[in-house]
């Protein structure tokens, strides 16, 4: 065997241990103690959690429901595949989705920017996901979510989840 063909079957063989190690570690099941479920962090819809003993996917945004006991916690069969999540996960927001409570339409040639931003925001709907900042209508108010929020009633839940906006356009126009 000459010099040159042993280099590159080394080359070679390292390239297929990397390889290996690589698709060993994202296919690599999640880490319970990285994974341990906290009550006060907020967990994103898809989110997987370790508690008590068992694997959970969350349905909805969470924060401080307990998995197992309601609905909002789906339980896993066996341990997820962190790998894939992570590769398959973005947490990013698309570049030109509109903010919260806004059509993302732009204005009608002529009007002005005060009449664009004069938008009534949607109505709250219990079944709807809000980040912060959001912006919805309930109770004759406009409200402005100051943490992600699912199913929490404007004005009701506690701790707050919402903050009144009395000064928004469409509140003064009423």
């Amino acid at each position: 065997m000459t010099e040159s063909v042993r280099q590159a079957l080394g080359k070679g063989f390292a390239t297929l241990l990397l390889l290996a190690v690589a698709l060993t570690t994202a296919a690599a099941p999640c880490d319970p103690e990285q994974a341990g479920w906290v009550p006060s962090k907020y967990y994103p819809a898809g989110s997987v959690v370790f508690y008590q003993g068992d694997w959970f996917e969350s349905r909805t945004l969470q924060e401080g429901k307990e998995p197992g006991s309601a609905f909002d916690w789906k339980r896993l069969a066996s341990a997820p595949d962190c790998g894939a999540r992570a590769a398959n996960a973005s947490g990013t927001p698309e570049p030109n989705a509109p903010k919260a409570g806004t059509s993302g339409q732009p204005p009608a040639p002529g009007q002005d920017e005060v009449q664009a931003l004069c938008e009534p925001p949607e109505p709250w709907l219990f079944s709807r996901s809000y980040l912060v900042g959001s912006l919805a209508r309930h109770g004759g108010k406009v409200w402005e979510a100051i943490r992600p929020t699912h199913g929490d009633m404007p004005g009701i839940a506690e701790p707050p989840h919402w903050k009144p906006v009395p000064d928004h356009c469409s509140v003064k126009d009423q």
